[in-house]
């Protein structure tokens, strides 16, 4: 995938594929939430974002469970990655998907990571199919609509 796809978005937030997987669509997949306004820390976020981007969190999961069936899922706030690049740091919520059987990481342990430029997240990792990405924005559309989403996003 060269870039990212998005899959859900407000005037603060946005969900989406990243265009390099850090956890394979076989052991559950990845989806990452963001504030549009670069933030670098959640400290720094307005009210308002700070309730979007739970509410995202919890969507994106609710999606994940829903369409590929994960036993569970795993939420991750990082970004040391790029603390060292001109862009600096910003604010991100990475969602993993974990099925009953995992091929590339150990049920019931952290999601395992490589360093960054490393070729198991380009070459081996797959990312979400087409059908799973339409599957997976459809169901946000329709989840974002029923309580208690619904009322924590700003319309």
């Amino acid at each position: 995938m060269s870039q990212r796809i998005e899959l859900y978005s407000t005037e603060l937030i946005s969900i989406s594929v990243p265009k390099t997987p850090l956890n394979c669509q076989l052991d559950g997949g990845h989806l990452v939430v963001e504030p549009h306004r670069n933030i670098t820390d959640r400290v720094d976020c307005t009210e308002q974002e700070a309730i979007e981007l739970m509410a995202a969190s919890m969507l994106a999961a609710k999606a994940m469970y829903s369409v590929l069936g994960v036993e569970k899922v795993n939420y991750q706030e990082m970004g040391n990655w790029s603390l060292d690049t001109v862009q600096g740091a910003k604010l991100h919520i990475h969602i993993f998907g974990r099925h009953e059987q995992q091929r590339y990481q150990q049920r019931g342990a952290s999601i395992r990571f490589l360093p960054a430029n490393h070729l198991i997240y380009s070459q081996v990792y797959q990312s979400f199919n087409p059908t799973q990405i339409s599957a997976l924005s459809s169901a946000m559309l329709s989840i974002v609509k029923r309580e208690p989403l619904s009322l924590l996003f700003s319309r």
